[in-house]
C-alpha cells in the first residue's frame, strides 16, 4: 500500500506521471503499428503474372509478400494469374489489375504501338536471353545455318515467335513453320528439327527427363532480349505515384532477398505449388538468379533506352509495330532513380 507520504512527495508524483506518460506512448505506438499493417488499413492492389500456372521466375513476388515487404509498404497484394483471355496487357489497361509483368518489354511496346498507354517501371532480367532454339544433341545441329531447309516448332502468340523469326530472317535461313504450342514430342520423336524453348524451362526440363539437347542462342547472333518487365498504366503512374513506388521499391526487396536466399526463396515457391520438384525449381531460381541485374552498373530493375531501343527496331524489322512512336515514353525510370538515389539517364 502506498503511503500518503509517497503520494504527496513532488519528486515521485512527477517520476510517477513521467512513467506513465511513457507507458501511455509505448501502448499507443505498439497500437499504431498493428494498425498500420493490419489488413484493413493496407492498400489493395492486384498484380497480374503472365502465366497461368506457378512457376520460379514468380518468386521475388512470394518472397516480398512472404517477408512482408509489401505490408511495410503498407500494400496488401492480391497475385493473379495470367492466360490468354486474362493477358496482362488486357487486364492492365482495362483497370482490372493495377500492376502486371510481362515475359519482356516486347509484348508491352507491340500493345503501346495498338494504343494502349502502358508504361514499364522497371525490367527484373537484362539481357537474360531466355528465348532460343533447341534440338536433339544425336541430330549434332548445334549451329543456326544448319536449320537451312529444316522444320522448326513454334508457339503461335507466345513472345519467342518474333524473336526467333527474326534471328532466323537476319541470317538468311529458309525454313518451314510448325505450330506446336508447349509440346516437346515432335522435336523428341525426330519429327522436327528444332523447336523454340526457354532456356530457364524446356531448357532444364528436357534435360532433367533424360532429354540431351543443344541450345542456338539469338545473343551469340547479335540479338539480346530481356525478361520479367514489370508495368502499369500511364494514369496509374501518374495518379498513384506513391503507391507505385511502394510497390516497386518492396518488389525489388524481394528480388534481392532471393538473391541472397535462393533455399528460402524456393519454400516460398512450394508453399504455392507444392507438387513442384525442388531440385529442378531450385535450378532454375539460381537460372532466373544468374541473369538477374544486381550490381553497381546495373542495379535491381534496371533499364534504359538502348534495351528499349533495340528491342523497338527488332519488331518493326518483323512488321509488328502497328503505330510508331517516341521510345521513351513506352518506360519512366522515375522510380528506379527515387529507389537507387542516383541517375538512369
Amino acid at each position: 500500500m502506498i503511503s500518503r507520504n509517497k503520494l504527496t512527495d513532488p519528486n515521485r508524483r512527477v517520476k510517477l506521471s513521467i512513467w506513465l506518460l511513457l507507458s501511455f506512448l509505448a501502448v499507443m505506438f505498439v497500437v499504431s503499428c498493428d494498425n498500420k499493417t493490419s489488413p484493413e488499413s493496407l492498400d489493395k492492389i492486384s498484380v497480374r503474372f503472365p502465366i497461368p500456372i506457378v512457376e520460379a521466375g514468380q518468386t521475388t513476388f512470394y518472397v516480398a509478400q512472404d517477408k512482408g515487404f509489401y505490408a511495410e509498404e503498407g500494400l496488401d497484394v492480391q497475385f493473379e494469374m495470367g492466360s490468354k483471355e486474362l493477358n496482362p496487357v488486357k487486364m492492365v489497361a482495362s483497370r482490372q489489375d493495377d500492376f502486371a509483368i510481362l515475359g519482356g518489354p516486347d509484348t508491352l511496346l507491340v500493345a503501346r504501338s495498338k494504343g494502349h498507354p502502358l508504361k514499364a517501371i522497371a525490367v527484373i532480367h537484362r539481357n537474360s536471353n531466355f528465348p532460343c532454339l533447341i534440338t536433339l544433341k544425336s541430330s549434332g545441329i548445334t549451329k543456326l545455318d544448319q536449320l537451312q531447309d529444316k522444320q522448326i516448332g513454334f508457339f503461335y502468340g507466345h513472345i519467342s515467335t518474333d524473336v526467333l523469326r527474326n534471328l532466323l530472317r537476319r541470317n538468311g535461313i529458309k525454313y518451314t513453320e510448325v505450330d506446336v504450342g508447349f509440346d516437346y514430342a515432335q522435336l523428341i520423336a525426330g519429327r522436327i528439327d528444332a523447336e523454340w524453348a526457354f532456356t530457364v524451362t524446356a531448357g532444364l526440363e528436357l534435360p532433367a527427363k533424360g532429354v540431351d539437347i543443344n541450345f542456338i542462342s539469338p545473343a551469340d547472333y547479335g540479338i539480346n532480349t530481356h525478361g520479367y518487365t514489370i508495368f502499369a498504366t500511364e494514369k496509374t503512374i501518374r495518379e498513384r505515384t506513391d503507391l507505385t513506388l511502394r510497390f516497386l521499391r518492396a518488389s525489388l526487396k524481394g528480388v534481392k532477398y532471393t538473391l541472397d536466399n535462393p533455399e528460402y526463396a524456393l519454400k516460398s515457391l512450394l508453399k504455392r505449388a507444392p507438387n513442384l520438384d525442388e531440385e529442378l525449381n531450385l535450378k532454375r531460381q539460381l537460372a532466373y538468379n544468374e541473369v538477374t541485374s544486381n550490381t553497381d552498373k546495373f542495379p535491381l530493375g534496371y533499364m534504359d533506352e538502348t534495351m528499349f531501343q533495340a528491342t523497338y527496331d527488332r519488331l518493326v524489322e518483323e512488321d509488328v509495330i502497328e503505330k510508331p512512336f517516341d521510345i521513351e515514353s513506352a518506360y519512366t525510370v522515375e522510380f528506379l532513380e527515387k529507389i537507387h538515389g542516383k541517375a538512369f539517364r
